[in-house]
């Protein structure tokens, strides 16, 4: 009884090892059979099996056979189907000898689930033809063709071209070097320090004296350059905007500092009359030209040893807009109350 017992079981295990081969095939196809040296070819792998087996695929390397080459290959891709799964991959192949190379059957091992037998299927050996390029003799020999020359690059001439304008880089300052030395001067000058406004004022007057404006009739010039040059003193000198003020407002502008009375009757002088001259048309005489020049010249020598920050700008010089600013909210609304109850 034991015995039929284990005849029917392996009977059983026999059937279905047998109709799991039936439902599984594996292929192995080159898309052609003969090629020349250097040629590249794909050879297709597939499998074939119902879907609830596992499968292991071949393991290929480099080298399928002596001389014949992977170059390439893609993965594995499934397509299902209604029953059965689909497995695919691609090889690239080549071979750089001529000869006939037999490709062994490539195995693919599965296991069923719910089996625990090892089943295999395997491919067809195929066979590959690789043959040398046919030369015919009877014709006669051809020279070697030379390579083809690349295009020239921009990133390749980079290079030739940094190194060339470093040439003339180094060219050029060579040449400035002999330059300077031939001409006794130093290669690099020293910033020169900004000078003093009162060195500044008396190099400009000493400059218009030397002009004789008024004395070629250029009266308005003269008096014009004269006060121009007080202005851009005052203002470097005292920190006012004498540019922009009137005489009046200079005036008062230098009153607040330690500008001595003396001096500040000069400058008056002097811009009073370059006021008349060049708004009501006046003609100084000679002595007040020479006179208005010696007073600025004065004015500048009385002041250039002071030193004090920006003068405050009186109150009643200030813009409406600026004296606001000074005031608090509060302030400006009391201002605003009182003119309004002054005006009723």
């Amino acid at each position: 009884m034991n015995t039929l017992y284990k005849i029917a079981v392996v009977l059983i295990m026999l059937f279905f090892r047998l109709a799991a081969n039936g439902q599984t095939e594996a292929v192995a196809k080159l898309d052609t059979t003969d090629i020349t040296i250097g040629d590249q070819i794909k050879l297709h792998l597939s499998f074939s099996g119902p879907k609830d087996i596992e499968i292991a695929w071949p393991q290929i390397t480099d080298t399928i056979v002596s001389d014949v080459e992977v170059i390439d290959r893609t993965g594995i891709d499934t397509i299902p189907g209604d029953n059965n799964n689909l497995y695919t991959q691609n090889l690239t192949i080549t071979s750089f000898d001529s000869g006939y190379y037999a490709i062994p059957p490539f195995r693919f091992n599965y296991r069923v689930k719910g089996d625990t037998v090892l089943h295999f299927a395997e491919t067809s050996p195929l066979l590959l033809g690789v043959h040398t390029v046919e030369v015919d003799t009877t014709k006669a020999f051809k020279d070697i063709k030379m390579p083809i020359a690349a295009p020239y690059t921009f990133r390749e001439a980079l290079p030739w071209i940094l190194l060339g304008l470093g040439i003339i880089l180094i060219a050029y300052l060579i040449f400035y070097y002999l330059k300077k030395k031939k001409q006794d001067e130093p290669v690099f000058k020293a910033r020169k320090p900004k000078l003093p406004p009162h060195q500044i004022a008396f190099d400009a007057l000493e400059n218009l004296r030397f002009k004789k404006l008024w004395q070629n009739g250029k009266v308005k010039e003269y008096h014009t350059e004269l006060t121009d040059i007080l202005r851009t003193y005052i203002s470097e000198k005292f920190g006012v905007h004498a540019l922009e003020m009137t005489t009046e407002e200079i005036v008062e502008s230098l009153e607040p500092t330690p500008v001595n009375e003396q001096a500040l009757a000069k400058i008056k002088e002097t811009f009073v009359l370059a006021d008349l001259v060049k708004f009501a048309k006046a003609q100084p005489l000679p002595v007040e030209n020479d006179l208005s020049l010696n007073n600025a010249i004065d004015f500048v020598k009385e002041t250039m040893h002071i030193t004090l920050g920006p003068v405050q700008i009186p109150e009643n010089e200030k813009k409406p807009e600026e004296s606001d600013k000074d005031k608090t909210v509060e302030e400006v609304d009391s201002s605003k109350e009182n003119n309004e109850v002054e005006q009723k």
